[in-house]
């Protein structure tokens, strides 16, 4: 597991030409899949979309919801009378004259006024479009068809920067589609949910920032990376965190002699200025929050109000042991038992490849950070022994960036949970579906690490090239 550079992701002696056609395929398949399925007029997801789809409808009628707003009849009436719900019927028919907000199992309120405004007025701009050159049947399925819009864009951006970062053959394969090699991830392409850009935010992250650690230029470009993820959600940000947190260690670990090979020579105002980025938007858009509320926190969330801070220590411990793996099975886009043979068992391949996937990831970023520690840790305790141990000593931007991204992504569901606990007031475990972002960064520097080893590499371009293609076959 040696160091690697921008330029050698791949072995040159691999058939790039198949890699070109795979990841084509691959591609084609699944933002066929993608589109057909978001214009299916299928039931509102369980994953929040009615609020989502609320949230769209007021940025469609010109406003935007706060805390206190009640459910649009919009979205009650799709619940009620149009697509549906996956948790089951409104507890008003659909001609009740009492049909209203009070109808939804959910509640009366939405909490989509948490959501920056970014990604629902840019899907406004969609649905404008498209109602000018199309009838669509759905007002859900356009904002459905901009999602799968989004994450084809993420593919796509995947591909572009694994490309761009030298990864050719099997390690471009895996680069493209080991990100979002997983139903759980690819859902968001058919639901209406900001969710959808988590993995063009990623890219866009781990592309510019790794670029700027192997390199030493481009600090801006992840910058505006960072700004353009920070717009759309908080969590699509938490990438960044990996190269604010490898920019740290590099700064500190050079006071104790220690040094970062290759050009890449990082600045403290570098993550002073990625922190305003990330942190901004947060404050601005709590004090829009607070401002515009209609109702405390303790009303709309007393289904999860903080008992004890005993339960938040239990929690943090929870979130602390528990592997917030962005790669996990969804159900409602690998069910079914219709197709041949070869289409079943591919469907089937879908509740179970991500959790290998993980493993794999996971288990080389975990040896990339012992090894990583190791001299660190040795190098302080002769420095407390030997007079000669003042030596400059040496450390691997990659290595260092993959202990960091693997200490960032166990760290921030602790960091979150505590954070809901001061700052909202009540306490619920953090969803895997927030790590979706760190999935571009989290393959993209195990093919890096792994560029030595054409076996693992090609192992894991097999689980990134078949988990896609049996979602988008199941979903055909």
């Amino acid at each position: 597991m040696r160091d690697n550079t921008i330029h050698h992701a791949g072995r040159p002696h691999e058939s790039r030409r198949g890699a070109y056609i795979l990841c084509g395929l691959v591609l084609a398949v699944l933002a066929i899949g993608l589109w057909v399925r978001a214009g299916e007029a299928m039931p509102m997801s369980a994953v929040d979309e009615h609020m989502h789809l609320d949230t769209h409808q007021r940025v469609h009628d010109g406003g935007y919801p706060h805390r206190g707003s009640l459910m649009t009849m919009a979205v009650v009436r799709e619940w009620a009378c149009g697509v549906g719900h996956e948790a089951g019927a409104a507890m008003a028919p659909c001609d009740h004259p009492d049909l209203g907000p009070n109808s939804l199992p959910s509640g009366i309120h939405t909490t989509g006024y948490i959501h920056y405004p970014t990604y629902f007025v840019v899907g406004e701009g969609y649905r404008a479009v498209e109602e000018a050159v199309a009838d669509p049947d759905s007002w859900v399925d356009t904002y459905r068809r901009y999602a799968a819009l989004v994450a084809i864009a993420g593919l796509l951006a995947c591909f572009a920067g694994a490309w761009a970062l030298g990864m050719r053959g099997a390690a471009l394969v895996a680069g493209t589609l080991g990100p979002s090699a997983a139903a759980g991830v690819l859902l968001y392409g058919t639901i209406a949910n900001p969710q959808s850009a988590a993995v063009l935010a990623g890219a866009l992250i781990a592309g510019t920032g790794i670029r700027w650690m192997l390199t030493g230029r481009g600090f801006w470009w992840l910058a505006a990376a960072t700004a353009l993820a920070s717009g759309i959600a908080v969590t699509h940000t938490l990438p960044a965190g990996a190269f604010m947190l490898a920019t740290t260690a590099a700064l500190v670990l050079r006071r104790f002699g220690w040094h970062v090979t290759g050009r890449w020579d990082p600045r403290w105002w570098q993550v002073g200025v990625l922190g305003v980025i990330v942190v901004t938007p947060v404050i601005v858009f709590s004090w829009w929050i607070s401002s515009h509320a209609t109702i405390p926190n303790d009303e709309l969330y007393s289904f999860a109000t903080l008992d004890s801070w005993r339960t938040v220590v239990a929690g943090a411990a929870e979130e602390l042991a528990t592997i917030h793996s962005p790669w996990y099975a969804a159900g409602s886009l690998g069910a079914g038992a219709d197709g041949n043979l070869a289409q079943n068992v591919l469907r089937a391949s879908v509740h179970g490849l991500p959790a290998w996937q993980t493993i794999v990831v996971y288990a080389v970023l975990a040896t990339a950070t012992v090894r990583f520690t190791r001299p660190v840790l040795a190098g302080r305790r002769a420095a407390a022994t030997d007079a000669q141990a003042g030596a400059e000593r040496t450390l691997s931007p990659t290595m260092l960036l993959a202990a960091s991204t693997l200490v960032g992504i166990m760290v921030y569901p602790v960091l979150l949970r505590v954070s809901n606990a001061l700052n909202v007031g009540f306490d619920y475990p953090i969803v895997a579906r927030y790590s979706i972002g760190f999935a571009p960064l989290l393959v993209w520097l195990v093919v890096l690490l792994c560029h030595d080893r054409p076996l693992l590499t090609k192992g894991l371009a097999a689980l990134a090239a078949v988990t896609p293609l049996a979602v988008g076959l199941a979903i055909w």
